[in-house]
């Protein structure tokens, strides 16, 4: 079964801090969950799976190539929070491996493995980034509503599993409210 991609490989590595010597197979395979589980309740399953039409027809309109691509002065299209959501994703699988029976930590050729804080810590910018970009698309989209009848940014719910994470919680004042609950737990 063939995957529909918004974003290709190389556009991924353009527009996020993966370095080109990174071999595709560590995050290929995060492109199409980052799409499903962000981008698909960002804009709305029916305006999506118009999105994958056009795009696996070869025929987005000019509306629907700005918000894939953006508009080349203040929106970066939904491309660039993809991106940073693969990135998200893909974080472990830059640096661990599973194979055989073992995961396992590639070290050495004169790099130094990074400590679970260091990739705590990239994550979570990869994952703030990606949220930022993702609520700008939502704002886009609503303030350009016109243009994209379809897409329905209402109703995107974080869902909150007790972790630090912020998840795709868009809501700034959810964010805000999550992030001062957990604030106040840590410190009790």
């Amino acid at each position: 079964m063939a995957v529909l991609l918004l974003i290709s490989e190389q556009e991924v590595k353009d527009l996020t801090s993966i370095s080109e010597n990174v071999d595709v197979s560590k995050f290929r395979h995060h492109i199409q969950s980052a799409q499903d589980i962000y981008i698909k309740p960002a804009i709305s399953e029916t305006c999506y799976d118009a999105l994958l039409d056009s795009v696996e027809n070869d025929n987005p309109t000019a509306l629907e190539t700005v918000l894939l691509d953006g508009d080349g002065r203040s929106f970066a299209g939904l491309k660039i929070a993809l991106a940073w959501w693969v990135l998200w994703l893909a974080y472990p699988s830059l640096i661990y491996s599973i194979g055989g029976a073992t995961v396992s930590k590639k070290t050495g050729d004169k790099f130094e493995a990074i400590s679970e804080s260091e990739l705590n810590m990239l994550m979570k910018i990869a994952e703030r980034t990606a949220t930022s970009y993702t609520d700008y698309l939502i704002k886009y989209i609503k303030k350009h509503s016109d243009d994209y009848t379809c897409y329905s940014c209402e109703g995107i719910t974080p869902v909150v599993d007790g972790s630090e994470s912020l998840g795709i919680a868009l809501d700034n004042d959810k964010i805000v409210r999550f992030t001062e609950e957990q604030e106040t737990l840590r410190r009790s």
